[in-house]
């Protein structure tokens, strides 16, 4: 029963009969209001919510100690919404409709964006396997830069008699994964918070992954260490997931081995790792204080940073990631500037108020 029905219970109803009380009439009353029983018999949604969360939260927590961050679309899209059905319960059907009706085509959008993305490099296009290290050379003056910075902080520098990483490689991995991580937890996030900010900020990500396998299909490009195995470039190794093996967490780094192992292996430009870290940069840039907004330039530029060492991309690649994201951002802003100037000069229209701030447009005021 919610606030408004029982104060309405209280205070609304009529005061009819005789105001003197007999022992017989306290003896035959119950000692609860129907309202108030009727109350008690209701399940603390509020309590249920919070023990699933904390049993979701351990039963992830394992699975990420023992297997693995789910880096796979569809696995790490069940989490989360496993977590979001989550905070529907107890709040009726229209929730869970909600839920669905939303993410649904969101995440068939990337999971198609994935097929296709494999796909881009069956369709007979020229291989850029050469032109790319000729380009970060001529802006490196000749040096080549993921060459360079492994040379002094890869194999040959510091990894010791026994072959072991050094503790950098942690920060390295945590790096690179968090790019599976920090879009769908944030578009959940937003989701919960604001439907409004969530369809602005999912807009930008579709956005993203379209231009991004459109790039893949016209222009397949190489990697540092496709190159290198190839011999067209020195010896670079591959190094985004040896943090694991720093940690002993061997189960993740084999998981982690496989997701790599399943993408389009000549996918380099642009690069969409720095392509959604510069997205999350440019969407809450004007909502974040200064301090905030100094923290969150570092995001992306780490993130290429790791990306050229660790042999995953040039920097052409990451480049190109950031005129991707900008390019995006600036369409979806237009767009949407244009779309509500036509909407307020429409007649205004009614519609049914939404129960849950869950499901709808953020509440006001």
């Amino acid at each position: 029963m919610s606030a408004e029905v029982s104060t309405e219970f209280l205070v609304a109803q009529p005061l009819t009969g005789r105001l003197r009380t007999t022992l017989s009439d306290v003896l035959s009353d119950p000692l609860v209001s129907p309202g108030a029983a009727a109350s008690a018999r209701q399940p603390n949604w509020r309590w249920i919510r919070g023990c699933l969360a904390l049993a979701y939260a351990l039963i992830l927590g394992a699975f990420v100690l023992n297997v693995g961050v789910p880096t796979e679309r569809l696995s790490m899209f069940a989490w989360v919404l496993t977590g979001l059905s989550i905070a529907c319960v107890g709040r009726g059907y229209r929730a869970v409709g909600g839920l669905v009706r939303d993410w649904l085509p969101f995440v068939g959008v990337l999971v198609l964006y994935d097929l296709t993305r494999g796909l881009a490099d069956t369709l007979g296009m020229p291989l850029h396997l050469t032109d790319l290290p000729v380009l970060d050379s001529l802006l490196f003056g000749g040096t080549l830069p993921t060459t360079w910075l492994q040379d002094r902080f890869g194999q040959g520098s510091g990894w010791g008699a026994s072959g072991a990483a050094d503790w950098w490689h942690v920060l390295v991995t945590a790096v690179y994964v968090s790019h599976f991580l920090v879009t769908p937890i944030l578009a959940a996030v937003l989701w919960i918070r604001n439907r409004g900010r969530w369809i602005a900020f999912t807009s930008n990500v579709v956005g993203v992954a379209v231009l991004g396998v459109t790039t893949y299909i016209l222009v397949p490009a190489a990697p540092p260490w496709y190159a290198a195995a190839e011999g067209v470039i020195p010896p670079v190794q591959r190094l985004s997931g040896l943090g694991w093996d720093v940690l002993g967490l061997h189960s993740a780094g084999s998981l982690f081995d496989q997701g790599q192992a399943k993408v389009n292996l000549v996918a380099a430009i642009p690069s969409l790792h720095t392509a959604y870290a510069v997205l999350v940069f440019l969407f809450f840039w004007p909502v974040l204080n200064r301090l905030s907004r100094v923290l969150l330039a570092v995001y992306p530029l780490l993130m290429g940073l790791i990306l050229v060492y660790s042999g995953e991309h040039y920097v052409v690649d990451v480049l190109l990631g950031w005129v991707c994201a900008g390019l995006v951002a600036l369409v979806i802003r237009q767009g949407t500037g244009i779309w509500k100037r036509r909407s307020q000069s429409a007649p205004a229209r009614s519609g049914p108020l939404v129960e849950h701030g869950l499901v709808g447009d953020a509440p006001s005021g």
